[in-house]
């Protein structure tokens, strides 16, 4: 029995130094957890190498005397000894799962840093793409831009040019009590409006111009003008009238 506790102790102090002594925890709770039973695995250990010191102090003779008592403390010591060295077995146990567990974890990083990277890299090939692509646009816009601004110009001189046209309407009605003299200042108006409007906006003017004489000649009790197309160009056809 003597010898049998001289060659467990050293392999259970041992075991359990290297069991609880190169254990790196993941989780703060299971490494708290995991000191607790170290910290009472070492307290038994003392006991028990105590316990180991007063056996071996009282010599073969009080050995042979245990060995005969079954209920001796040497017996509960090596039973407590027993039971520390499977506790430290599975303690070893769980720190290995702890360490694949952690190395699972650190795998599952990697992966998520790699894909972070290759998003990272998308992300600026994709920006890099974008700014070329608007370098290459941006003379298309600035045409673009340009025939806008020279439409709006054209709109601004025809919208300028019918004012023009219904000032001088209502100034010669306002002067002139003939429906001629009404008709030769509306006819310059629009042959200036015609020489500067697009093609569609003249004939929609025609129209209202031929509507405009129509009602003229009612009233005159149906004196006869020249057309509207031999004005186009100049005022002064309609006044020599």
């Amino acid at each position: 029995m003597h010898l049998t506790l001289c060659y467990l102790y050293p392999y259970t102090s041992a075991s359990a130094h290297s069991a609880f002594g190169r254990v790196s925890w993941s989780s703060p709770s299971k490494t708290a957890f995991a000191d607790r039973d170290r910290e009472a695995a070492q307290r038994q250990t003392a006991e028990l190498q105590r316990e180991l010191e007063r056996v071996r102090s009282t010599g073969a003779g009080g050995a042979s005397s245990s060995r005969a008592a079954g209920g001796s403390p040497l017996a509960g010591a090596e039973r407590d000894l027993w039971l520390t060295t499977e506790h430290a077995m599975d303690l070893r146990g769980q720190r290995d799962q702890l360490q694949g567990e952690v190395q699972t974890t650190r795998s599952e990083r990697d992966q998520l840093r790699i894909r972070a990277e290759a998003a990272e890299a998308q992300v600026a090939e994709v920006t890099k793409e974008l700014e070329a692509l608007w370098v290459q646009r941006l003379p298309v816009d600035r045409e673009e831009l340009e025939r806008v601004r020279a439409e709006l110009r054209v709109q601004e001189a025809v919208s300028r040019s019918l004012q023009q046209i219904v000032t001088n309407i209502s100034r010669s009605r306002s002067r002139s009590k003939s429906g001629a003299s009404v008709s030769r200042a509306t006819g310059t108006s629009v042959g200036q409006y015609l020489a500067s409007s697009p093609s569609r906006q003249r004939n929609e003017e025609d129209e209202r111009h031929r509507q405009g004489e129509a009602s003229t000649q009612s009233a005159r009790g149906g004196e006869m003008l020249p057309p509207p197309d031999r004005q186009e160009g100049s005022g002064e056809s309609g006044g020599g009238q």
